[in-house]
């Protein structure tokens, strides 16, 4: 019977979440952190965001999936592509 319940309490651990984002854009002050971490698939943090996506609507084009997050790193530093772009944009340097 204990090891039934080791299963149970160890079972909960394994599943894992949808992942995690992480806004890639420029600091604005009282309203995001360039680096700051989010859990949770890019839906639901995008719709977590709504307030600060409305005053600055390029923040939901900066914000990135774990799964893109190394190669995202490296094109918002990088001319030719849309996060650059877009970091340029927001960051007031275009």
């Amino acid at each position: 019977m204990s090891a039934k319940k080791t299963k149970k309490s160890i079972q909960p651990n394994t599943v894992q979440s949808d992942g995690f984002c992480v806004y890639l854009g420029p600091t604005i002050t009282g309203v995001i952190q360039s680096g700051t971490i989010y859990r949770g698939d890019k839906a639901t943090v995008i719709a977590g965001l709504e307030n600060a996506i409305k005053k600055y609507p390029l923040i939901k084009t900066l914000v990135v999936t774990d799964k893109t997050l190394s190669e995202d790193r490296i094109k918002v530093k990088t001319p030719g592509n849309i996060l650059y772009v877009n970091y340029k944009k927001m960051s007031g340097k275009n």
